[in-house]
């Protein structure tokens, strides 16, 4: 006799709007043709960064999942932007099974493996998070280790099977390359993923891989059929939350959370052109009018030549017309990042944001510049500053700081400053960027 799991999983929800469809396309999962179990997960970031949390520490983002009835999660490195004493309350409040799989040392409420019993059948749950110290700016969740997460998971993944688990599912938060050298090992029978925004769904590494878009704009929903003589038959697809209609009492609970930023809301900082919009959606992927604009604006900011600034610090979940307004900017720019002023020759910025677009294209290191620059379609860099690229020249750059650090690996801009730490600015020597570009934008400041 065979049995039945389906998941119904998101990550990286930094907004509240789409949530009030996800319950419904869960309370759809939870009762047509339904499963044995119905597990709901989050592949991690679903804590911080948001103008919310920045408000209320997570507590209003994780009232929320309660309320969807989140059965586990794994942590997401952005978890890690809440203060240590934040992350340890909300954790201990969670209901959901915290499950991290990778961590030495780590204080926080988790588990280092989890078990679902299905009619008899056992499942296994597993939970990674990326090692890459970039990006964390502090020793990850209060000091803890993290272990490279492929041994993590074969290891753990050895342990669950002995232990009689017919099937095994891993939550992660890590890197598209790593979810894709874990499906290889075909140690996990899915993989429930995190990190990367944009969407994926790969069935031809070995194991099945689905990571949903952000925001839970999609979720994956996923069906296990558990045997006792064969492997679970595992059946996956993204499912946009848009085809949804809003669950009332979620809408009125997100209205209620949302309630106390609302009057930060209110306050327009530009008018947009009619028939023009923003957007910042593909940042990761492409250049947007947003990734420009701000760009533009801490160049005017800090007097400098140029600016640039990577793709995963954009974060807003729609394009923006009619007008930009501070919430707007807060949701947009949802860290607090130091930008700071660095003088750079021309030809290791034509080196960073060729090397950028070409091997960090789809991740958070994706390099924008301002309006006043111009990259060709084969991402070389043509004009900075309004003038023909000069390679010899020494440019005053607005950047985020953490950039100059090790901050999404950008290999040219860090090999420049292995040979010359003397171009990094000293710490609060910046300003916070948002903070810039209100200066910008509404000669505040």
């Amino acid at each position: 006799m065979s049995a039945r799991l389906r998941i119904v999983g998101v990550n990286d929800v930094y907004a509240l709007h789409a949530l009030p469809r996800l319950a419904t396309l869960i309370a759809e999962a939870r009762t047509v043709d339904p499963a044995d179990v119905l597990l709901v997960t989050v592949s991690g970031d679903f804590l911080a960064p948001s103008l919310l949390s920045s408000l209320d520490g997570g507590r209003g983002m994780a009232e929320v999942f309660d309320a969807l009835g989140t059965s586990h999660v794994t942590l997401g490195n952005h978890e890690d932007d809440l203060s240590f004493h934040d992350l340890t309350a909300r954790l201990a409040g969670l209901r959901a099974t915290i499950v991290v799989s990778n961590a030495v040392h780590l204080t926080l409420r988790h588990v280092p493996d989890a078990v679902v019993e299905v009619k008899g059948y056992r499942v296994g749950l597993i939970g990674l998070v990326e090692d890459e110290p970039s990006l964390f700016q502090k020793p990850p969740f209060g000091g803890a280790s993290l272990l490279d997460p492929i041994p993590s998971a074969v290891q753990a993944s050895a342990r669950l099977r002995e232990a009689g688990c017919h099937a095994i599912v891993a939550l992660t938060h890590q890197r598209l390359t790593t979810d894709r050298d874990l499906a290889a090992r075909r140690v996990v029978d899915l993989i429930c993923g995190g990190h990367e925004h944009e969407g994926y769904l790969e069935r031809d590494g070995g194991t099945p891989m689905a990571k949903a878009a952000e925001n839970a704009a999609s979720a994956l929903v996923a069906d296990l059929v558990l045997h006792h003589d064969r492997p679970a038959q595992v059946s996956v697809r993204l499912v946009p939350t848009g085809d949804y209609a809003q669950e009332p009492a979620m809408r009125a609970l997100v209205d209620r959370i949302l309630a106390p930023v609302m009057e930060l809301e209110k306050r327009v900082l530009f008018r947009i052109p009619e028939g023009e919009m923003l957007s910042s959606v593909g940042s990761r992927l492409h250049e947007t009018s947003l990734a420009t604009k701000v760009c533009s604006g801490l160049r005017d900011a800090f007097g400098a030549d140029a600016a640039i600034f990577n793709g995963g610090g954009l974060r807003g979940p729609a394009p923006h017309v009619r007008e930009f307004s501070y919430a707007d900017l807060r949701d947009e720019l949802p860290f607090e990042n130091e930008v700071v002023v660095a003088h750079l020759p021309g030809a290791v910025l034509r080196d960073a944001v060729r090397y950028a677009r070409e091997r960090l294209r789809a991740s958070g290191g994706f390099l924008h510049l301002d309006d006043r620059a111009r990259v060709s379609a084969a991402h070389e860099l043509e004009v900075l500053a309004g003038a023909p690229l000069d390679p010899e020249r020494s440019y005053a750059v607005a950047l985020v700081r953490d950039l100059l650090l090790g901050m999404d690996r950008v290999e040219p801009l860090l090999t420049y400053v292995a040979a010359h730490p003397e171009i990094v600015p000293p710490p609060a020597s910046g300003q916070e960027g948002k903070v810039a570009l209100l200066r910008a934008w509404c000669g505040t400041g």
